[in-house]
């Protein structure tokens, strides 16, 4: 038994070093710059999907997630031009600065439930794209900001093309996926969990839903300021137009076309929804037509998302192994 029990941290070890050589390698198979660039969107978008996907966990939807991805970008974006810091400093400080403005709309807007939540959220989103859009001074109003430098980390250099950029933002993902994934299977997720199923009955358990819910809300703007600061020094140019209301409905599809309530349905959903502009150019004017299309029918054939087909079957596969080798067992 104890021989069993320590063959599979041991066999789950080798996976993930498997995936993780995987991923570190697509850049040397000759890629064109396309597919590299659609990787480190792919990347990105995961990123912020994720940020989003910790505050469904305890039961909001929230359409303000381009705000805190907006403020993220023309932070970094000011830190790094007009005040000269280091790319790692201006991320950092780019993500604080959301998770700050989280902390204080979410002591505003936490309380309330359900559609006046999405309503209020929404309202939010709008107000910072109008902010941006007219706050010339700061954000250069339509015409955004233009000469974005490239990062620069210490010991490695400037990383100036999209092959190295793929390194920085797998990096950064990485880190986002497995802080996470050790606070969903902490007590601190189980109380997500628990508020998500009901906020009343956690109350009555000893959870503070407030809190928790203040705390994701912090995290998860935290996180889409990181995206937005990678998003900024990748493309080197934001303007209002990369923050719309559609941008935030866009990482919700992520979670919900990927699986909501599995942290790996955020990459599911980026990895599968950030290319889609690319291959249906030619019907740019019918893409949000397509992306409502889309969700209507995940949402009607697969409620929990992509990912629960590869746990369908995943279970399958156990089962059918397991009653082989017992069979010959006999």
């Amino acid at each position: 038994m104890t021989e069993s029990t320590n063959i599979k941290p041991f066999k789950k070890i080798i996976f993930l070093g498997i995936i993780l050589l995987c991923l570190f390698s697509i850049p040397k198979v000759g890629l064109s710059n396309f597919w590299l660039h659609l990787l480190d969107m792919v990347l990105i978008n995961a990123i912020l999907a994720l940020g989003l996907n910790i505050v469904l966990k305890t039961g909001q939807v929230s359409l303000a997630h381009a705000a805190f991805f907006a403020v993220g970008s023309y932070g970094s974006a000011h830190f790094t031009l007009m005040l000269g810091w280091p790319f790692l400093g201006a991320l950092l400080a780019s993500s604080l600065t959301c998770g700050a403005m989280a902390l204080i709309l979410g002591r505003l807007i936490l309380h309330l439930k359900g559609v006046y939540f999405i309503l209020l959220t929404f309202a939010v989103n709008e107000l910072v794209f109008l902010l941006a859009k007219d706050l010339t001074s700061i954000t250069g109003g339509n015409t955004g900001i233009t000469g974005i430098k490239w990062p620069h980390v210490p010991f490695i250099g400037v990383i100036g093309n999209k092959a190295d950029f793929y390194y920085l933002a797998l990096v950064v993902f990485l880190i986002v996926f497995f802080s996470l994934y050790i606070i969903y299977r902490s007590p601190f997720g189980r109380a997500m969990d628990s508020i998500r199923e009901s906020e009343s009955l956690a109350s009555a358990t000893g959870y503070d839903p407030m809190k928790i819910k203040l705390i994701a809300f912090f995290i998860g703007a935290c996180i889409a300021g990181l995206g937005g600061s990678l998003f900024a020094h990748f493309t080197r140019y934001i303007a209002p137009f990369n923050f719309t209301f559609w941008e935030s409905v866009n990482f919700l599809i992520m979670n919900i076309i990927g699986g909501a309530f599995s942290i790996a349905g955020p990459v599911i959903g980026a990895l599968v929804l950030t290319p889609l502009p690319e291959f249906f150019r030619e019907y740019v004017l019918w893409q949000q037509t397509l992306y409502g299309l889309v969700l209507i029918l995940f949402m009607r054939f697969l409620p929990d998302g992509v990912v629960s087909v590869f746990l369908t079957f995943y279970n399958f596969m156990k089962r059918t192994l397991i009653d082989t080798f017992q069979k010959r067992i006999n």
